[in-house]
């Protein structure tokens, strides 16, 4: 069978175009060529990208905020324009950022916005370390469980504003997204200071039923988590698989994810059965994975059973 002639129920995140495809109109041909029945925006592409692309003519399953990305990510977080953020305004503006994604969304026809809900602020330097140490095969080290144990410890005692935070501006967020017929999809990170831990998760989706408020499971972040040694990677499924909206599928060598899948170590016929029926599958993948290795990724997880051919 000859993948390209065969839409999948896929999306592709427009992760990957950034280098290889900087005319998002050549991206979106390839991706449907490819298979990919539709498009995710991810949060690295702004305004004047969008205006040279014929919207119209595409199908958008999600888009990840913020976009458009008019102000970057490493801004927002630099100036703790976050939904997290303690502070009123920085808060009010992180929830601002959140709401142009969700018109957006709107004006798209994607039915999901994907959400980072923030961070606890301290020393990003202790994860650092742990995965320096993890890469040595020293994750069992004397020096790695210190660390982990100091790490764990800060974010105990700093995490109570913030999440605090994040509540207050969900629950803003969600009388948006009502207005404009979106649902907010809340993604497990990649660093341990990321909100929300497994358990918030479940304080977070607590405001809203699953009409509204769902997950979203990103494969590379649970798995580089538990191999630190934080939350089971499988515990997300089994908690929140009944929540999801989405899911973000790349592969994972390590702690180091965005590959193709095939590429690394997740065992995804494991993780097909926790996919819901009507969840999108974004393959979110870093632009260093060969247009032969995309081909052959989604082949790999239409053999695993996570997608499917239309």
């Amino acid at each position: 069978m000859n993948i390209e002639n065969c839409p999948t129920n896929a999306s592709l995140s427009t992760m990957w175009a950034l280098k290889n495809y900087p005319n998002l109109n050549d991206f979106f041909e390839v991706s449907k060529h490819l298979g990919f029945q539709k498009i995710e925006l991810n949060h690295q592409v702004d305004t004047a990208m969008l205006s040279r692309v014929k919207l119209d003519h595409y199908q958008f399953s999600s888009v990840h905020e913020p976009c458009p990305a008019d102000i970057s990510t490493k801004d927002l977080v630099d100036r703790d324009w976050l939904i997290s953020s303690s502070d009123e305004a920085s808060r009010t503006r992180g929830v601002e950022t959140v709401m142009r994604s969700i018109k957006l969304a709107h004006e798209l026809g994607a039915p999901t916005v994907v959400i980072h809900c923030g961070i606890v602020p301290t020393n990003m330097n202790y994860e650092s370390k742990l995965r320096v140490l993890f890469e040595k095969n020293q994750d069992k080290s004397e020096e790695y469980l210190t660390i982990k144990s100091l790490l764990v410890q800060l974010r105990t005692e700093l995490d109570g504003p913030r999440l605090i935070a994040v509540k207050k501006s969900i629950n803003e967020l969600l009388e948006v997204a009502d207005q404009f017929k979106v649902r907010l999809g809340l993604e497990n990170r990649y660093h341990y200071l990321d909100i929300p831990s497994i358990d918030e998760m479940d304080e977070l989706l607590s405001l809203a039923d699953s009409s509204q408020l769902g997950f979203i499971y990103d494969v590379g972040h649970a798995q580089a988590l538990d191999r630190l040694g934080f939350y089971t990677h499988e515990d997300w499924l089994k908690c929140y698989s009944s929540r999801m909206f989405g899911s973000h599928l790349h592969d994972v060598i390590g702690v180091t994810d965005h590959y193709a899948p095939g590429l690394g170590e997740i065992n995804f016929t494991s993780i097909a059965s926790f996919l819901p029926e009507n969840s999108f599958r974004t393959f979110e993948l870093l632009p260093g994975n060969t247009l032969a290795q995309v081909k052959d990724g989604l082949k790999y997880l239409v053999e695993a059973g996570c997608i499917k051919y239309l």
